[in-house]
Formats: C-alpha cells, structure tokens, sequence
C-alpha cells in the first residue's frame, strides 16, 4: 500500500509543476481522443441505417444454422483456391 501511495504522491508533484504550455498538449491530445470518438460514432451509426450497404446480421438465424450443423465441414461460398494467374506463379500454401 505504501508503494501505491508513494507513486501518488509523486505524481501530483509532476502535476503541480507542469506549465502551461504541457497543459495545452494535454487538451490537444483529450480534444484529439474525443473527435476520433465522435467521428466513429457517426460512422456507426450511419452504418446501422436501413440501405446504408452494411450487412447484419440475423443472430438468431446463423444461431439455428450453427445448431442444426448446417454450417459444418463447408467452405464459404466465396472461397477459392489461389490460382496461379491470381498469385504470379508463386506457391500459396494454405
């Protein structure tokens, strides 16, 4: 306990010396961290919207396709395997 009140106590020392000029970084960076927050937000929100081109998911139907097994031991419909005119004549190994 006395390690963790040692290291408060030196960091308000830091604090009380900072100037201004480090004050003004520190609300740069804050100012920084909430326009990022805000902006993502947005960016989700415009994405849960009704013909935004996001898909959802339906949970409970990918729930009822995981129980009945109907997912198991297939590959994505989009999968394929590398060809040799996709990889430049390079192995791709799996």
């Amino acid at each position: 306990m006395g390690l963790l009140s040692d290291l408060i106590k030196t960091m308000l020392q830091q604090i009380r010396h900072w100037r201004a000029r480090d004050l003004r970084f520190l609300g740069l960076v804050a100012l920084t961290g909430v326009l990022i927050a805000l902006h993502l937000d947005a960016g989700l929100r415009l994405a849960s919207q009704a013909g935004s081109g996001w898909r959802t998911l339906d949970l409970d139907v990918l729930q009822q396709r995981i129980e009945t097994g109907e997912l198991r031991d297939r590959e994505a419909d989009w999968y394929h395997r590398a060809t040799d005119e996709e990889t430049g004549g390079l192995e791709v190994k799996p």
